[in-house]
């Protein structure tokens, strides 16, 4: 899946060559769910430490 295959070239597990495939494949709705999905797990996060304070 693409969103494994950006994270993992991120982490640098991948070639660089493969972050930019993968860069040029990415279009406007799949940046607005990884946005959407980033936001979402910073968010928990967020809330996760709130509580636990």
């Amino acid at each position: 899946m693409w969103i494994k295959r950006i994270l993992a070239s991120l982490m640098g597990v991948r070639k660089s060559s493969d972050l930019e495939e993968d860069l040029n494949k990415l279009t406007l709705p799949r940046f607005i769910v990884l946005f959407i999905l980033l936001n979402a797990a910073f968010i928990s996060f967020i809330i996760l430490a709130i509580n636990l304070i």
